[in-house]
């Protein structure tokens, strides 16, 4: 069971890490790196937990009490893990909202200027249906026009509220993800203690 947890948390950081329309924004945004951040974590654990499934699956064989508490001790490293990084989601999640804001108000102010500016907008507000940052078209009053991928009917809806809730619900899915997580590796270790208990019990026996 381990073995195929890990591998399916590999999966979901391989998703974070070449989902192309996560690419599209998070190349071009610092502020909002932290789900490469959280995509290169999940590798690396399912990994980790890939090998101590197969650790788990030899000391349960060979009933070894020595394999299986090195066992438990590296799901309870990881759980620790787990939950420190399920903690900085939370907190990243709350404190990301000025975050998103400031990036979107820079990248309207270099929107002429700078290629990646243009870009990175052109993409928000073909993929969101809004336009601009805070303030709708009118964050391009210092501009030469308004862009083409500002949609005449969307020319009110700001950009920051939209993108946010983007980012949100990503990270409500990596949080999910975590939480479950969590709940088999809590059911690991307590299987593993069980077992060995049993183990000792019988060895005393």
């Amino acid at each position: 069971m381990s073995w195929l947890l890990g591998c399916a948390i590999l999966g979901v950081g391989i998703w974070l890490r070449v989902d192309p329309n996560m690419a599209k924004y998070v190349n071009q945004a610092e502020e909002i790196n932290v789900f490469y951040t959280l995509a290169y974590v999940l590798m690396a654990i399912g990994v980790v937990i890939m090998v101590i499934g197969f650790l788990g699956c030899c000391g349960a064989i060979r009933e070894s009490q020595c394999m299986l508490g090195a066992f438990f001790i590296m799901l309870f490293i990881i759980f620790t893990i787990l939950l420190g990084f399920g903690i900085y989601a939370v907190v990243e999640k709350d404190t990301m909202k000025d975050a998103v804001g400031n990036m979107l108000d820079r990248a309207v102010r270099d929107y002429d200027s700078d290629s990646d500016s243009r870009k990175f907008m052109d993409n928000i507000q073909e993929e969101f249906g809004c336009c601009g940052s805070r303030n709708g078209a009118q964050d391009y009053k210092e501009t030469v026009h308004v862009p083409d991928s500002c949609q005449p009917e969307n020319r009110d809806e700001a950009c920051d509220k939209r993108f946010f809730a983007w980012i949100a619900e990503h990270l409500t899915i990596v949080a999910g993800i975590a939480i479950a997580i969590a709940i088999v590796l809590i059911l690991g270790m307590i299987f593993s203690m069980v077992l060995c208990c049993a183990l000792r019990d019988g060895a005393v026996a």
